[in-house]
C-alpha cells in the first residue's frame, strides 16, 4: 500500500474538519504530497522521513526549524498500515498545543486509509470478474480451464442460466456515480447469480436457474425492481434472454441484446421468447428498410393527415 497524492488530498479535506492547525501528509521518502498549506507541497520534510524510518511520533520545537530540512514546529505521527508505516501526518503549531490531537488524527488518518484500500479491493474484484464474464460471453464453447477459472472467482459454472441485460434510463438528469453504486448494490443483493456492470448505464445479469423460474416470476421480479429505480429517480429497459445450459450462455446473451433492443418506455420488460416479426425486422438492414418504405409508400410521407389515418387504422386491428 502507498499514499498518492491523490489519496492525501483527501485524507486532509476530511482531517481538517477536526483540527484548525495546518496539516501535512508525507510519503515515506520524506516528500510532502498534500497539505493545507498548498506551498509546501513538493517539498522535503525531514522530521517526518525520521518518523517514518524510525516508527515514531517526532515533536518539532523552534529550535528544530533550523536544524531539520524542511520543517515547522508541530508534530508528525507515522501512519501504519499493516503495522508497517507508509507516512506520516504532521500537525503545524505549538507543540505543547497540538500534541494532544495527535493520536486522534492518527486514528482517523489510518481509518481512512483503511477504508479506501477496501473499496480498491472491492474494485479490482468486480473488475477481474467482468473481464471474466464478458470473455465467457465471447465464447462459443466452454472449456475446461474457463470452468477452473470460474470455480476459483466462486462462481457455479454448471446450473443451467438465464441472461438478463438492463438499461438505466434518467428520468430528468444524467445518471449519477451514486444511483450507479445503489443499483448495482440492490441487483447484487437480490439477484441469485452474477451481476457484473457494463459501461455508464448498462448491467449484465446471470441468473442462477437451480429450480425453474417461470416467466411470471421473473416478470414480478423486474416490475418490482422497476417500482425501487422510480425511487431513485431511475428507469430501466430490461432484455431477459432464454434459460440455458452454461456452455450456450452466450446464446442466451445474444437473445438478451434483441429483446433489449426492443424493449421501449411502453414495453420496459421483454423477454425474447416474445419477439417474433421483430426479429425479422431487427435482421433487416437499413438501407433495405429505407428501400421497401420509398417504393410503398414514400409518396405519403408529406401527406401528415394521411399517415396520421393510418397510424389509427393500424391501432385499431385495421378495423
Amino acid at each position: 500500500m502507498f499514499l498518492t497524492s491523490e489519496l492525501s488530498s483527501k485524507i486532509i479535506d476530511e482531517v481538517k474538519n477536526l483540527i484548525d492547525e495546518h496539516l501535512i501528509i508525507v510519503n515515506h521518502k520524506g516528500t510532502i504530497l498534500a497539505s493545507t498549506d498548498a506551498n509546501r507541497v513538493g517539498n522535503f520534510h525531514e522530521g517526518a522521513m525520521i518518523a517514518c524510518q524510525e516508527k515514531r511520533n517526532v515533536i518539532i520545537t523552534s529550535e528544530d526549524e533550523s536544524r531539520l530540512q524542511g520543517v515547522k514546529a508541530g508534530i508528525n505521527l507515522p501512519i501504519l498500515f499493516n503495522h508497517q508505516p507508509i507516512g506520516v501526518i504532521g500537525i503545524t503549531g505549538n507543540p505543547s498545543k497540538v500534541t494532544p490531537f495527535g493520536s486522534l488524527v492518527k486514528k482517523m488518518t489510518e481509518l481512512l486509509i483503511q477504508e479506501n484500500f477496501y473499496f480498491q479491493q472491492l474494485e479490482w474484484e468486480a473488475r477481474t470478474l467482468e473481464s471474466f464474464v464478458f470473455s465467457w460471453l465471447q465464447e462459443d464453447t466452454v472449456s475446461e480451464q474457463l470452468i477452473n477459472k470460474g470455480t476459483l472467482l466462486g462462481l457455479d459454472m454448471y446450473s443451467d442460466k438465464r441472461c438478463v441485460l438492463v438499461k438505466l434510463l434518467p428520468t430528468n438528469q444524467t445518471i449519477t456515480h451514486n444511483q450507479l453504486h445503489e443499483t448495482f448494490h440492490w441487483l447484487k443483493k437480490s439477484v441469485n447469480g452474477i451481476v457484473v456492470r457494463r459501461g455508464n448505464d448498462r448491467f449484465v445479469l446471470l441468473h442462477y436457474e437451480i429450480t425453474d423460474s417461470s416467466k411470471k416470476e421473473y416478470m414480478a421480479f423486474y416490475q418490482r425492481f422497476q417500482q425501487w429505480l422510480v425511487r431513485q429517480k431511475l428507469t430501466a429497459s430490461i432484455g431477459i434472454g432464454s434459460k440455458l445450459a452454461s456452455e450456450s450462455i452466450s446464446e442466451s446473451y445474444h437473445q438478451a441484446e434483441k429483446a433489449l433492443a426492443i424493449a421501449s418506455k411502453q414495453h420496459p420488460i421483454i423477454f425474447y421468447e416474445q419477439l417474433q416479426l421483430e426479429l425479422c425486422l431487427q435482421d433487416i438492414k437499413t438501407d433495405t428498410k429505407e428501400e421497401f418504405v420509398t417504393k410503398t409508400i414514400g409518396k405519403l410521407r408529406g401527406d401528415l393527415e394521411l399517415i396520421d389515418t393510418l397510424k389509427v387504422y393500424y391501432e385499431h386491428n385495421l378495423n
